[in-house]
């Protein structure tokens, strides 16, 4: 991309800012933001307001290691989390919501909710308090998805297609926004 994901520009507010703001308007209560190899350039260019930032210092390692950073950052009380990706910006507050009403109104026996646009799944996903040491276990580099998939899920359709649309290079931004 040329600099952070982070500091794309999204309605002329930073990717991070619009991600957070949607996971607080969402039903998110505590919106932790890890940052890794732009740290200080993040940290100088985003508001990050209401959120709390936590380093990752094993960034180099993988993008599990950012994920694993996050949940151990959490309250011990948390019960669920919603793993969200700074390069889906586009995801909307009623996906948030929905996706946070199903986690919380759950079966116990249920440890991932995933939003589904049009079959197919997307993001943020909850992720139940009993499934965080399998995601600690991962190498830091090890897919996600090997935990969620091998998880009980619940899918929750969305009508929403930012659910599934990340920036992954410079046009990206241009043509989705």
């Amino acid at each position: 991309m040329g600099r952070p994901k982070a500091l794309l520009s999204v309605d002329g507010r930073a990717a991070v800012d619009v991600v957070c703001a949607t996971l607080a308007a969402g039903g998110a209560d505590d919106v932790v933001v890890v940052v890794g190899r732009h740290a200080a350039e993040i940290r100088g260019g985003a508001e990050l307001r209401g959120v709390r930032v936590v380093d990752n210092p094993r960034w180099k390692s993988g993008r599990t290691s950012s994920v694993q950073t996050g949940l151990a950052a959490l309250a011990p009380d948390a019960a669920w989390t919603l793993v969200a990706l700074v390069d889906m910006p586009l995801v909307r507050v009623d996906s948030v919501r929905a996706v946070v009403a199903a986690a919380l109104g759950a079966d116990p026996s249920v440890e991932v909710v995933v939003p589904v646009h049009r079959g197919r799944r997307g993001h943020p996903i909850a992720l139940r308090r009993s499934i965080f040491p399998r995601v600690a276990a991962l190498g830091p580099d090890e897919p996600l998805h090997v935990v969620v998939r091998a998880a009980r899920g619940l899918d929750v359709p969305v009508d929403d297609a930012g659910v599934l649309v990340d920036f992954d290079a410079p046009g990206d931004v241009r043509r989705q926004a």
